[in-house]
């Protein structure tokens, strides 16, 4: 790990007894924080309930005017707070000129459509402008606590959206329940977003990611934020950005991270230079220098001989004043489990491509079909639900990717041919380029969870940098039961650790079965494969398709009785709780 050390909690308090002087400067006696966290909603008695409207209007960032497409009107939208066991209702109303959809970076949750017709996190999902969309998402009761995203995934628009403004935080809450010693630490936010503005005023039609950028904290620009010598305070850090890294820095103090995308580390892992790739969460301890300004600085940023560059800047000032307060000892953290000790299902290598140009992005699943690019209508990689498999993710262009994968997490075992220790998992993780056609290609050896019932269906994976994902870096893959074709078995994990998942106990060919004898869904067309079924309405009218997942439910009794057999509503459900799918 480039630029990390293993804390080990034995050398902490030693380590931060010693800790006297510093670089910072001397400061004003009394800073003005101007720092702000972003506004928030929160869950009450087990839900949130949320509504984002996609709007087209003018916003201030930076100082400069830029007619932007957002949420609610709002640059830096509210951060959605919810626990674990709780439900997330989200009406999603698109009043742009554009189709839109919404995806919920990092959640181990579902990504089917609810037998109500409203959305969990299904990126297949489409909301054309002047129409709605109901998102329910529910949260397992065991879900990891941390900070995650809920961002545009259009593909073909997301970087242009994203880039615009379609982007907030998400809270699990809990990171520090396991950790009294931190009980009543401040807690600051730090959604990192940036925004290109060309002379018209908008977000530029071609985006140029090493072009100029107004790089935000918040929306902020530099703000003030304080905090007396000594001091610990959390910070939870997200890349909400389209294609922009970080590479954070921050003069005479370290960054003790405890959690990774949103899952509490397996021991804390301290960095003097913290590097934070599109989409990458990183939720960190620091304590307080001594009295002086230090500025919190991104480097500078070079993905590769045919990537991007980007220069330095300052994101924020931390000035530490006031009276020194007794720092906190920095933590052991709980223990979490190792994917190293579990079987391995299968071996997969997965190659990120790109043309020689730089303009076409090619994902190969290590299938028949080779290098191709993105078809939501085809799977490239079916998995069997209730295992952990092994991928080899090598990149053989001249700039770095980020690979990403929705609905699970994984453990980096391996970068580059160099073992990796064991200090938890993420969703996220940076592959470097290839030098030169002779060397090798840039490498990570990945272990990837996919026993969560919760996760059963089709969802993505992706080079995250959204201009890549965009131009085609993305492949389809399908959770399925073993033996899905020819009947359901049990999977390996109890179902009791996902307490409120909505397991899918039928394989999805003979849900399909069932609902296309009461014609609720059409036959596929000749030669279509499943990404041709197209869902009926109550009146017959066929809906148009979402990647076979998309279900309109009809009120007729006989209709009701397939959706029970399906296992697509309880038994006990009438007319009255049914809906169409907008």
């Amino acid at each position: 790990m480039t630029g990390a050390r293993i804390w080990m909690a034995a050398c902490v308090g030693a380590f931060l007894a010693a800790c006297g002087g510093g670089s910072g400067t001397s400061a004003p006696p009394a800073a003005v924080e101007t720092f702000r966290n972003p506004p928030e909603l929160s869950s009450s008695k087990g839900e949130l309930r949320a509504r984002l409207d996609v709007v087209t209007t003018e916003v201030q960032v930076d100082g400069t005017p830029v007619i932007t497409t957002i949420y609610n009107g709002q640059y830096i939208p509210p951060v959605l707070r919810l626990k674990p066991g709780d439900t997330l209702f989200l009406d999603l109303v698109n009043r742009s000129a554009n189709p839109t959809n919404e995806h919920y970076h990092g959640l181990d949750v579902s990504p089917r459509i609810n037998a109500d017709g409203s959305a969990s996190d299904n990126v297949f999902v489409h909301v054309p402008p002047g129409t709605a969309q109901s998102y329910e998402v529910a949260i397992p009761s065991s879900h990891h606590a941390g900070l995650y995203w809920y961002h545009s995934h259009q593909h073909g628009s997301s970087e242009q959206q994203v880039m615009g403004g379609l982007s907030g935080g998400l809270i699990i809450e809990g990171l520090l329940d396991p950790l009294p010693q931190l009980a009543g630490i401040r807690e600051r936010v730090l959604l990192l977003k940036d925004i290109q503005i060309g002379d018209d005023g908008r977000v530029p039609a071609d985006i140029d990611p090493s072009g100029p950028t107004h790089r935000t904290v918040n929306g902020q620009t530099n703000p003030v934020m304080t905090i007396a010598p000594g001091e610990t305070q959390l910070l939870r850090i997200g890349n909400i950005s389209a294609n922009m890294y970080y590479r954070l820095k921050l003069p005479g103090h370290t960054f003790f991270e405890i959690a990774r995308d949103g899952i509490r580390r397996a021991q804390v892992v301290a960095y003097d230079e913290l590097l934070l790739p599109p989409a990458s969460r990183s939720e960190v301890l620091i304590q307080g220098g001594p009295p002086g300004t230090y500025p919190l600085q991104t480097l500078d940023i070079d993905t590769g001989p045919q990537g991007d560059t980007v220069p330095a800047t300052t994101l924020l000032t931390l000035v530490s004043q006031g009276l020194p307060v007794p720092a906190r000892p920095i933590p052991g953290m709980p223990a979490a489990e190792d994917f190293r000790t579990l079987p391995v299902a299968r071996n997969r290598t997965i190659q990120f491509i790109e043309s020689a140009d730089g303009n076409t992005f090619y994902i190969d699943s290590g299938n028949s079909n080779g290098p191709v690019q993105f078809d939501p209508a085809r799977v490239d990689s079916i998995i069997d639900a209730g295992t952990v498999e092994e991928w080899t993710i090598l990149n053989v262009t001249g700039e770095w990717h980020v690979f990403h994968i929705h609905q699970t997490n994984f453990q980096v075992t391996e970068i580059n041919g160099v073992p990796q220790p064991f200090t938890g998992h993420q969703d996220n993780v940076n592959v470097s380029f290839q030098p030169d056609p002779s060397s090798p290609p840039g490498q990570v050896k990945l272990l990837i969870d996919f026993r969560n019932p919760n996760a059963v269906g089709k969802f993505v994976y992706h080079c995250h940098i959204l201009e890549h994902e965009d131009g085609g870096m993305m492949a389809v893959a399908e959770m399925q039961l073993p033996g899905a074709l020819a009947s359901a078995r049990p999977l390996q994990t109890p179902r009791a650790a996902f307490a409120n998942a909505k397991f899918l106990a039928n394989s999805t060919e003979a849900r399909l079965a069932t609902l296309r004898t009461q014609d609720i869904c059409t036959t596929p067309a000749a030669g279509g494969g499943r990404g041709a079924l197209r869902a009926r309405g109550p009146a017959g009218d066929a809906l148009a398709p979402v990647a076979g997942q998309g279900l309109a439910l009809a009120r007729s009794p006989s209709r009701l009785q397939a959706l029970r057999v399906a296992g697509m509503l309880p038994a006990s459900a009438g007319a009255s709780e049914l809906a169409t799918r907008r």
